[in-house]
């Protein structure tokens, strides 16, 4: 079990993670490269700086969602902290990749970390069940979003109970090997999947504004060749 163990957080790990950076740094060159196209085919060297910094923040606080649909939202909310926040701050997380974090790389405490987990747990299964029981929600659900949200839950309760053998109701090595191999695919999805938007959402903003940068005068041009050139907008 412990060769397995030390498999999974050793090389299969350096490998994941090699794929996952080298897979979202391609998604964010060829996204650039297309936002930047636009944008110098539009020919207006302004960037709405502040339309994407709007953007973003209402996308992390989502106001308008918690007001229409506050369970769901919260727990989505929640959710996503709680993956941004453990694999970057957990202690044990930090210990696996020591070599290339600095010093003062900040550790989250035990008990705060237990707690964001079983909050993030929690918003995890609001999600899922969201996803599965609310008619709307699933109709826009593929299966493939199932699957990662079920994937999420077995990587932070594996990681959890690891953590936490008395709570176990199997082995905490296999646990512990359970959410090592989780970790590892969870690792190689996300330049494949949605998991990408957790690092890349900040930057697709920008992206969006850039790609739909219009050139000048296309509102004009666009009201003759539809022939109401004097009608007001």
């Amino acid at each position: 079990m412990d060769a397995w163990i030390d498999l999974a957080r050793g090389p299969l790990l350096r490998i994941s993670l090699t794929i996952m950076v080298l897979g979202l740094a391609y998604r964010l060159a060829v996204g650039l490269g297309h936002a930047i196209t636009s944008w110098r085919r539009a020919g207006d060297p302004n960037v709405p700086v502040r339309d994407v910094v709007r953007a973003t923040l209402g996308w992390m606080v989502p106001r308008r969602l918690l007001r229409s649909r506050p369970l769901y939202s919260l727990a989505s909310l929640v959710f996503h902290l709680g993956v941004i926040l453990l694999p970057l701050f957990l202690a044990g997380h930090l210990e696996l990749v020591s070599r290339w974090v600095p010093g003062f790389w900040p550790v989250l405490p035990a008990a705060v970390a237990d707690w964001i987990t079983i909050v993030a747990l929690a918003g995890l299964a609001v999600v899922l069940g969201g996803r599965l029981v609310v008619r709307q929600a699933r109709s826009l659900t593929r299966v493939s979003d199932i699957a990662i949200l079920i994937l999420l839950l077995v990587l932070v309760g594996s990681g959890l109970l690891a953590a936490h053998p008395a709570w176990a109701p199997a082995n905490a090595r296999l646990l512990l090997l359970l959410h090592a191999l989780a970790g590892n695919l969870v690792l190689v999805l996300m330049p494949l999947s949605k998991i990408a938007h957790c690092v890349l959402y900040p930057i697709t903003q920008l992206l969006f504004q850039l790609g739909w940068h219009f050139p000048a005068e296309t509102g004009r041009h666009v009201a003759i060749a539809l022939g109401k050139e004097e009608e007001p907008v």
